[in-house]
């Protein structure tokens, strides 16, 4: 079913508290969903803005059919690269699957990388100013001439905050933080938290997954090297014969615009392999800076233990929550999320 046909069914409240396990990407999310999907009886629903488009499987990091076929997962392969998606349209699909799961009696385990999405799911969207068109102009033209990265510096000055949350080169969300921020003379970030401080719409139970920085940054860079071993250039080419080109919103995706840039002979090999290392650490950093700012997550530092280990002990955790004993004796040492 696709994400627009979700989006035109009504869906009734939800009442169950949902299982949530989020983290930055390499921390392993993918692997420990599997065994804690099994053992609660859950069913993954994605909660990657990437992972919702076709065509792109290595580069985001996809759950490979293998894994698909160990536990049944929702929301992935919903678009095409040319197609844009919001977060508001992601969560009245979201929201549609799971009561989809609500009726059928299964548990509904969310994986989410990105936390845009997953806010707007749990917490509704932020009330916030409609869209200026005025001055939504000015900013692009402002960008146009000086570049999207100047848009980024300029909410660095307003916001600092809200920079952190987003990459130079998002234009869409950078323009719409500074947007809000004019408009209301109140930073973006303040309304953010605002929204985030109030209780969720549909109740959950949440675990975060962390990792030593030089851990998480080893698994980067041995991830990338093997997403381009796996076809990772390949796929691109492909995508670019198939008439996706940068004017694609999904082509923008962290990685691919890194690789059309070497297909266009912008960049030799060695500096887009770093680029793409590079980015992907400053992800890492931003995803954890906003799930930071997420209550009611219970963090696990997955260098502290093997992966065993780690999902016995998630398992435990999220069992005594769900049955109210709020235990946070989880057998792995638990701590802040990276640093930086």
């Amino acid at each position: 079913m696709s994400l627009s046909a979700l989006c035109t069914k009504a869906v009734p409240p939800m009442l169950e508290s949902l299982v949530v396990l989020v983290g930055p990407t390499a921390v392993g999310k993918t692997a420990l969903s599997l065994p804690i999907a099994q053992v609660l009886g859950a069913e993954i629903v994605n909660v990657d803005s990437r992972q919702l488009y076709k065509h792109m499987n290595i580069g985001t990091a996809k759950p490979s059919l293998a894994q698909q076929a160990q536990v049944p997962h929702h929301l992935l392969d919903l678009l095409l690269p040319h197609q844009k998606s919001s977060a508001a349209q992601f969560a009245t699909a979201a929201r549609q699957v799971l009561d989809e799961l609500r009726q059928r009696g299964k548990r509904a385990l969310l994986v989410a990388g990105s936390g845009l999405y997953l806010q707007a799911l749990l917490y509704g969207l932020m009330p916030a100013p409609a869209a200026y068109e005025p001055l939504r102009r000015v900013l692009h033209r402002y960008a146009d001439q000086h570049g999207t990265a100047a848009l980024h510096r300029r909410l660095q000055q307003v916001d600092p905050i809200a920079a952190s949350y987003y990459h130079p080169h998002d234009r869409v969300r950078l323009i719409r933080a500074l947007e809000v921020t004019y408009l209301t003379g109140e930073p973006f970030s303040r309304h953010c938290q605002r929204h985030q401080d109030q209780e969720p719409i549909l109740p959950y139970v949440g675990v975060a997954l962390t990792r030593e920085r030089a851990d998480l940054y080893a698994r980067i860079a041995e991830r990338t090297d093997a997403m381009l071993a796996a076809g990772w250039l390949a796929e691109v080419e492909g995508l670019v014969a198939s008439g996706y080109t940068r004017a694609c919103t999904a082509m923008h995706s962290l990685g691919y615009r890194e690789l059309l840039a070497y297909v266009a002979g912008e960049m030799g090999w060695p500096e887009t392999v770093t680029a793409i290392n590079r980015a992907t650490c400053q992800l890492a950093k931003r995803q954890l800076t906003w799930f930071r700012k997420m209550p009611r997550l219970h963090w696990f530092n997955l260098s502290a233990c093997d992966e065993q280990t780690a999902v016995s002990a998630i398992v435990r955790h999220l069992q005594s929550v769900l049955e109210g004993r709020a235990s946070l004796e989880c057998g792995v040492p638990t701590g802040e999320a990276l640093a930086g």
